[in-house]
């Protein structure tokens, strides 16, 4: 028979131990779990990719660009009269990719956009826009990305030709 003893110093370190080991490694797998912005990412890339609306509204060619349709609701959306007013303060923003390549320009911008909070008015005009138009705030929001990214990169003095295929469709 084999006796082991443990002073109390001893059994309190190594409970604490066990419990703090336990602790951090739950808090990691909480945050893993908590953090679902990869997924919402995802399902907005697959809403953009599936919808008709972009063969309708900007197509799925290379470089990507807004057709007349796509045109015609960026301004009845509201979305142009929001980018144009608000047009400093967003290409600003976008400068932090002035020294990389229109690929990097567009792929800023899209994200920025999709993360964008519009104030209240302009919210409710877009989602009102998406509802009689029987499309998404995705495509919209898309739809205005576009824009922007084309004021970008006429900014920055870049030409389109330096974008993915895949990227641009939204795949």
């Amino acid at each position: 028979m084999i006796d082991i003893t443990i002073d109390w110093e001893w059994a309190l370190g190594i409970v604490g131990s066990l419990i703090l080991i336990a602790w951090k490694g739950s808090a990691r797998l909480s945050a893993l779990e908590t953090s679902m912005e990869w997924v919402k990412s995802t399902l907005n890339d697959l809403k953009v990719a599936v919808d008709n609306a972009p063969r309708q509204v900007f197509g799925v060619g290379s470089p990507i660009d807004l057709k007349p349709v796509g045109m015609k609701w960026l301004i009845d959306s509201g979305l142009k009269g929001y980018i144009d007013s608000n047009k400093d303060q967003l290409l600003d923003r976008c400068e932090v990719k002035k020294s990389t390549n229109p690929y990097e320009v567009q792929k800023y911008v899209f994200a920025m956009l999709d993360a964008l909070e519009f104030a209240a008015e302009v919210d409710d005009r877009v989602k009102k826009f998406a509802y009689e138009q029987g499309t998404t705030l995705a495509i919209l929001r898309r739809v205005g990305a576009i824009y922007l990214r084309n004021l970008c990169l006429e900014r920055f003095v870049m030409k389109q030709e330096g974008i993915d295929p895949r990227e641009a469709a939204g795949q």
